[in-house]
């Protein structure tokens, strides 16, 4: 694990309603799946699975592929991974959190703009954590994994 992705780490484990796994082995299912996302978090506060990727390189162009491809790589064999677990994750929704530099959050936040379930933080955020969005009263950090316009639960395919 980079640096980059110990202190995402960090930003991730920030609230207490959260359990991460970092390098989460998804499943293959026949042609699907088979992947190792950087973190896989289970926030049970808000009943969604987030797939969370972190770069740091100056072209996010690979990464914005494997976005893309989301449905087969990730959502699709882990939908039916996690139901295989618990019945009680069948109504989760699943959002990916892509970590990248602050010079290519922008040009990512344009290419995935059209994909409510996906979302881009700069890696600025995380590693600054004096920065924080925290919540007045609780002493516990927001540590937000979607973009603020994506709050909205996204419909679950009906495919699997």
């Amino acid at each position: 694990m980079d640096q980059y992705e110990q202190a995402v780490l960090d930003y991730l484990c920030g609230r207490p309603d959260r359990f991460v796994n970092a390098q989460f082995t998804i499943p293959y299912d026949g042609y699907r799946g088979g992947s190792c996302p950087d973190f896989l978090v289970l926030d049970f506060s808000d009943t969604t699975a987030y797939v969370v990727e972190v770069s740091a390189t100056a072209d996010s162009n690979r990464l914005i592929g494997r976005v893309r491809e989301r449905e087969t790589r990730w959502f699709g064999p882990l939908k039916d991974h996690l139901r295989k677990l618990s019945p009680g994750f069948a109504g989760w929704d699943l959002h990916v959190s892509l970590f990248v530099r602050d010079e290519e959050a922008a040009r990512a936040r344009r290419a995935v703009e059209a994909f409510p379930d996906v979302s881009v933080i700069s890696l600025a955020k995380v590693l600054f954590s004096w920065n924080w969005d925290w919540q007045h009263g609780t002493g516990l950090p927001t540590n937000a994994l979607r973009d603020p316009e994506k709050r909205e639960r996204v419909q679950p395919s009906n495919t699997h």
